[in-house]
């Protein structure tokens, strides 16, 4: 899929809480594979406490790497939870949508979670064909 890849570009976001070292976040968010450099973005909190939006684009080639060896990193019932929602997984403008559990991260495992995400938007050329039918592909991959 990589060569050919239907996958035009890959958005990573996540937030830093006050309560923690924006170097071990942006080193959890590298165990995914992340190469290229982040962006840090101050934010005030609800209660007027700092917090750090960090994030990262990857384009064309790398996009579709990223976005394959993201996929064979989840479990195999988490992909397929993914693929049975995939309405609530995506958009009709061809993006998915995944959230990884942050702390987790942290201890070198990916899994699902809604709870203070790492949050992927995956973006598809919908110029190439039907996103949908190129995400399940992308969640069948082995």
């Amino acid at each position: 899929m990589a060569e050919t890849s239907p996958i035009q570009s890959v958005e990573i976001s996540t937030i830093a809480h006050a309560t923690e070292d924006i170097s071990k976040v942006e080193n959890a968010l590298r165990r995914l594979g992340i190469t290229v450099p982040f962006t840090r973005r101050n934010l005030e909190g609800h209660h007027g406490n700092l917090i750090v939006k960090v994030d990262a684009r990857l384009s064309h080639k790398d996009a579709g790497r990223f976005a394959e060896s993201l996929i064979k990193l989840l479990s195999r019932t988490e992909r397929l939870q993914i693929q049975r929602d995939l309405t609530l997984h995506s958009d009709d403008e061809g993006n998915l949508y995944i959230r990884l559990d942050k702390q987790r991260l942290f201890l070198g495992e990916v899994r699902l979670s809604e709870e203070d995400p790492v949050r992927v938007k995956i973006k598809f050329n919908r110029l190439l064909g039907e996103s949908k039918r190129a995400m399940t592909v992308l969640l069948e991959s082995e």
